[in-house]
């Protein structure tokens, strides 16, 4: 079967209103896989790249390419919304 699991932790779970999503592609860079996302969310401007981090297999994707990398079959994307603040 070839597709990409994508885990949503925080907000992005709550936005997207499951723990995880199934990308039923086999080969998807991290910009499509956000625009995917950003189509089913409630708000979708929580998943801009500038408020969440995002790993492929564990690793970030901003040590790898960025929004440019590639997640292929069996892939698992880990998207974790950031909570900013300040005084």
């Amino acid at each position: 079967m070839l597709l990409i699991t994508i885990n949503l932790l925080g907000g992005a779970k709550k936005i997207i209103g499951a723990p995880s999503i199934v990308f039923y592609r086999s080969i998807a860079s991290i910009s499509e896989i956000l625009a995917f996302l950003q189509e089913n969310a409630v708000e979708p401007k929580i998943l801009d790249s500038n408020n969440i981090l995002i790993a492929i297999n564990g690793i970030e994707s901003s040590a790898l390419s960025g929004n440019d990398t590639v997640a292929k079959t069996g892939d698992v994307i880990t998207i974790v919304s950031v909570v900013h603040g300040g005084i």
